[in-house]
Order: structure tokens, then sequence, then C-alpha cells
């Protein structure tokens, strides 16, 4: 019997791993194949996360080069930001990503505290020595930014600031037309809007008369609005008269509201009389506006452009869209604040990395981890 079985299956252990190596061989060459194909699913995505479309860079020194535009009732394709450095801290270049993303067909600028002063020197030597004598970084990064809408226009931002959709949907229903910088009228220039030189702000809040309601985070504008030289002409005559003010005072968006407030209410700015106002400024005569040019200011409302505020009113959401919290979340702080539903196009999570005197340190460690990365894992 023992024998018998010895040779009527013989074949048995030998036929069992003649299967087994079969179907290895097969799935090592279905893995094989399978490993190639999300290769190049992998390998096809990648290249198409690396290609996307996106703003292009184009530095201040170029800019600064490029003619004066004098197409001034449109707002160019400029995104401006601002850092002290082209090194940007981790959560800020994310930011910004989205910007860029959001706005592929414009321009993206990033100054440096070295461009802004070149910036001051060749186009507002008027205003130098007042830039240079502020009392530190934060008061000539709130200064400069009036300086880039008067004399390129397009929009600002500061890096806490995330892109949720393009703005040119926004201007459009303002009836204000976004163009290339360069060309800035297409071959049919028909489809252009002329509604004259328009700037737009947004509101935080639900509070109009607190003073810091209408930030300098962001900012829109058609070229030489004469408003921002308004702004410009402001800080400079509280530096002659001696004025020490904090940085929201004097440069910032208290100085902003101050201005604002004048410009809505005070009858020598109506019309014509607030291009006669500044006429005497030596950057004005670089824009020629044609006689009856209108202006105008749009404050937009705080769902648009800041849905959350770090006043009283977004204690609720705090502890998630403060961008220092150990806490934050942004796609958890834009589901709260519902920016899909009204439509919001930016939120700022206010991170605050400066003080008076320079860098907040605490704040600024908090921005450099990238979001999702909890201080002390790494990078």
């Amino acid at each position: 019997m023992n024998s018998a079985s010895r040779h009527v299956y013989p074949s048995q252990p030998f036929y069992s791993l003649r299967m087994f190596s079969r179907w290895t061989i097969f799935l090592v060459f279905a893995a094989i194949a399978t490993i190639g194909i999300l290769s190049q699913t992998y390998t096809s995505n990648t290249f198409r996360r690396s290609s996307k479309v996106t703003a292009r860079y184009l530095s201040p020194n170029e800019l600064m080069k490029r003619p004066i535009t004098e197409s001034l009732q449109t707002i160019p394709k400029l995104f401006h930001q601002s850092w002290s450095s082209t090194d940007l801290p981790a959560k800020f270049e994310g930011w910004s990503a989205t910007c860029r993303n959001q706005h592929s067909d414009w321009e993206w600028v990033l100054w440096t505290d070295e461009d802004n002063e070149e910036l001051v020197r060749r186009h507002f030597p008027w205003l130098l020595k007042t830039y240079q004598d502020l009392p530190g970084t934060i008061y000539r990064a709130d200064l400069v930014r009036n300086l880039y809408m008067y004399m390129f226009g397009g929009v600002y931002a500061d890096l806490d600031v995330e892109c949720l959709r393009p703005v040119d949907q926004l201007f459009d229903t303002y009836n204000v037309s976004t163009v290339p910088h360069l060309n800035p009228r297409p071959h049919s220039s028909g489809s252009l809007h002329t509604s004259g030189r328009k700037a737009f702000f947004g509101r935080m809040g639900t509070d109009p008369g607190f003073s810091n309601s209408i930030p300098n985070a962001w900012m829109a504008s058609t070229p030489g609005h004469p408003f921002f030289l308004l702004v410009s002409q402001s800080v400079q005559d509280s530096m002659m008269s001696g004025s020490r003010n904090g940085p929201e005072d004097l440069t910032g968006p208290a100085r902003l509201y101050k201005t604002l407030k004048e410009y809505f209410t005070t009858e020598k700015y109506k019309g014509e009389k607030l291009d006669r106002h500044v006429a005497s400024n030596p950057t004005a005569t670089q824009f020629t506006p044609r006689k009856g040019l209108d202006h105008s200011i749009e404050v937009l409302p705080f769902n648009y452009i800041f849905p959350y505020s770090w006043e009283r009113d977004g204690e609720a959401v705090r502890e998630i869209c403060w961008a220092t919290k150990d806490t934050f979340s942004a796609e958890r702080c834009k589901l709260l604040l519902a920016t899909d539903h009204w439509p919001s196009y930016a939120i700022t999570y206010w991170s605050h990395t400066w003080t008076g005197e320079g860098h907040d340190e605490g704040n600024l460690n908090a921005i450099s981890i990238p979001e999702g990365t909890k201080e002390g894992e790494g990078s």
C-alpha cells in the first residue's frame, strides 16, 4: 500500500511545485505590470501637478522698468505681495501658492525690503526721507503697499491671505475689467468696462465704527487712483508733526480708515477736486487723467474678503481660524465660516508676525511650520 501509493502518485509533489511556480511567475508579472501602470499614472499626475498653470513670477525690478500704463480704468493682472526676503515661511508659501493658482493668467510680484526702498527712490523721491525715518519695518511695509496700488494697480494681499477664487469675477460685478499689464487693451476693446478709476477694500467684522474694520491686508485698484496719494501725504504730514503713533495708527488700518472717512465725507475730494488737490505732488504728474475721469472706492462686505474677524465678533471661531493657534485648521475654519456659501473670494488668518519693533518670534515660528504639522515634529 505504501509502495503503491508511492508509485501511483509519484508526480503530485512535482505537479504542485510546478503549479506554484506558474502562479508565482504570473503574480510577479502582474505586479510588475501594475507597478508600471501606477508608475505611469503617478508620473503623469506629478507632471500635471508640477506643470499646473500658475501666475508668472515678475520681479519688482522688471516691473519698475516697464512703461507707466495709460490705462487708468482697468485693473492690471498684477498680484503684489511683500516679505523681508524671497524666502517665505512654510504657511506663507502655501497660502501664496493659492493666490498664484487662482490667478493663473496674472503676474505675481514679490517685493522685498530692498525692492520697496528702490520703488520709493524711483517713483516717490519726495517720500523717501519719511519712508526711511519710519520707526520700523512694519510701518514701511504698511505704507509701501499704497504705492504699489498707485503706481501699478492690481491686487495686494498679505501673505496670510488664502485666495479662494479668482477676483476677476468680483471686479466684473462692479464694472471693472482685469487686463494684462503689458497689453491692457485686447483686440476687441469694446468689451472693456470704463467706469473710471476705482479702488477696492474689504470690511472686517460687523462694527463699521471700529477703526481697524477696513484692514490694509488686502486692497485692489486701477493705476493712478489719487486716494493712495492722500494716504501717503497723510503719513508724511503726521511724521513731520512729530507723531510717533503705533503702526496701526500711523501707517496701518487705522490710518486707512481715517483717510477713507475723509475721502467719503470731505467735499474737497469730490470729482476733479481731488485731482487738483494732489496735482502738485511730483508723482501725480506721471499720470495724466483726461478731464472728467471719475474716481470712486468700494468697501466690500466682510464676507467677501475678511470672513474671519480677529475682533470680538470672531471669538467663536478664533481657536480654529487664527493661524498661530495650535488648534488652527484652515479647512475647518472655511467650513465654519461657510466661505463657499457667500461666496468668499479670500480669507485672512491673521498671523500678526510683525510688531512695531520687528518680528514677533513666537508667531513667526508658528507660521514657519507647515499646516498639519505640530511644533517639534520636524519639517
